[in-house]
């Protein structure tokens, strides 16, 4: 194996024609050394300038393991300060990441990696079919090899500078991979800040899983030198101890994170005082979380569009009643028009712009031209709704019902945690809704009641002929309800 030192490395990064985010995040943070970058959940915090360091030290000894372009790595990793530095040294590298959630069994993992055909895995866990190799990693990680004979298409070994292979939470089927460029980051990062205006000042209150959010947020925050606390674990007394100390100027998290920071009595008004705006991501937010926590902080939460494919196309700043669960206008650099609109002006949401990603590898497709969200909205003085999924409708009687706005006008009853509605085969009419209802408390709900609440939101044939009371709902890796 060729001889590698620092100045290999160094010169490798010179002569290179593409940017490597990695790059460009250490040009961009020059200034921002001696700045907090990451805040982990136990209270550690290193600067850029020791993120810097660890990132060039671990890239330095994946070139050595062996590391070169193109190669698909999986990281199989918690989300920590580590996380971060892992997938800096990855990109640097030139490899790609394959991120994997943490909450998968070692032998999913090892299914998925072998579908994709990951040579390397850097991983917390134990993995008994792949030998482990030799070299410190961070202390926590291990690196597996697992195959020296792996071989790429020529299709793949054609992509220019590629980053990241994604994969889809698998709501309504198998996975795909999503395949990234180093310039589609780039773009989309800088399209994405047109709206959120983030910068060195800002401290970032991060709660979403890195393996499904990363590439348009914490990339982002890095490229501005913001500070990022994370602080997901111990909720919410991590949380409030943390915020206490670090005083957020922007959260990023799902509709369920907001809604316990809203609920909790030991969390104080005051914990969010600092906080210039709130996103909301991962899921549709409802407007009874978006009025509990509003109630209590007196902070409006933005509404964010985001899709693996394209990024962050709609990011939504305008708190009017009428807009507040709309995604918002369209992002600068982005296009967006509705397909086959009905008599309501509903249809499929079509989208092109700035960072698009590259193509599909699991069947390979590359992207041209505008991207089929698979999602059925419409637009309304320039700002988007969604309605949902277009594999979702039900189909009642010829008369088309979207799951999630049933959902939502469910959620604003009393008493209720979680809802999923799906449909179920009938004879007569097709396909029947029907609810499955998680209770915040344990007690009794009245059908009755919760029906005439649901007349006075949604056209009765949308009301669901039953209401099954559940322990739980099942969700997908990325916390979204699973869809048959």
């Amino acid at each position: 194996m060729k001889n590698i030192t620092m100045k290999n490395i160094t010169m490798k990064h010179k002569i290179q024609k593409r940017v490597n985010i990695v790059d460009l995040i250490r040009i961009e943070t020059e200034k921002s050394g001696r700045k907090p970058a990451v805040t982990g959940t136990c209270g550690t915090c290193i600067t850029y300038n020791e993120l810097s360091a660890s990132v060039k030290e671990l890239s330095y000894r994946l070139l050595k393991a062996g590391f070169s372009s193109h190669d698909r790595v999986a990281l199989f990793c918690e989300d920590s300060i580590e996380y971060i530095i892992t997938a800096l040294a990855i990109l640097d590298t030139q490899a790609v990441i394959v991120p994997v959630s943490p909450s998968l069994s070692s032998r999913e993992m090892e299914n998925l990696c072998s579908r994709i055909k990951v040579k390397y895995i850097l991983s917390e866990k134990k993995i008994t079919r792949y030998h482990v190799l030799p070299g410190n990693y961070l202390n926590k990680l291990n690196l597996y090899k697992t195959d020296d004979n792996v071989k790429y298409s020529k299709n793949y070994d054609r992509v220019p500078f590629p980053a990241f292979i994604r994969f889809s939470s698998g709501t309504t089927g198998r996975s795909k991979g999503v395949l990234l460029t180093h310039d589609a980051i780039i773009e989309r990062t800088a399209a994405a800040n047109a709206r959120l205006d983030i910068s060195s000042s800002d401290v970032i209150g991060w709660f979403l899983s890195m393996s499904f959010h990363f590439v348009v947020s914490i990339l982002l925050f890095l490229r501005k030198g913001a500070h990022i606390v994370l602080s997901h674990d111990n909720f919410p007394t991590g949380i409030i101890n943390s915020f206490k100390k670090n005083n957020p100027t922007f959260l990023y998290a799902s509709p369920f994170h907001y809604k316990l920071l809203a609920n909790y009595d030991i969390v104080s008004d005051k914990l969010l005082s600092g906080v210039r705006m709130a996103v909301v991501t991962a899921v549709s937010l409802n407007m009874k979380t978006e009025q509990e926590f509003f109630n209590k902080f007196h902070i409006h939460l933005s509404q964010a569009y985001g899709i693996i494919e394209v990024g962050l196309p709609f990011i939504n700043d305008n708190y009017d009643e009428q807009f507040i669960c709309s995604v918002g206008k369209i992002v600068p650099g982005f296009e967006v028009k509705i397909r086959d609109p009905d008599q309501n002006g509903r249809g499929i949401i079509m989208i092109r712009g700035k960072g698009m990603f590259y193509g599909y590898i699991s069947p390979w497709k590359i992207h041209t031209g505008w991207f089929n969200t698979q999602d059925i909205g419409f637009i309304k003085d320039l700002h988007l709704f969604i309605c949902g999924r277009q594999k979702n409708l039900i189909n009642f009687a010829g008369m088309k019902i979207f799951p999630e706005e049933v959902e939502e006008a469910i959620l604003e009853f009393d008493n209720i945690e979680e809802v999923k509605v799906f449909p179920e085969k009938h004879d007569i009419y097709g396909q029947l809704p029907v609810a499955e209802i998680v209770l915040s408390q344990k007690k009794e709900i009245n059908t009755l009641k919760l029906k005439k609440h649901c007349l006075n939101k949604l056209d009765s044939y949308k009301i669901p002929k039953e209401f099954r009371i559940v322990e739980s709902i099942e969700k997908t890796t990325s916390n979204k309800i699973k869809r048959t």
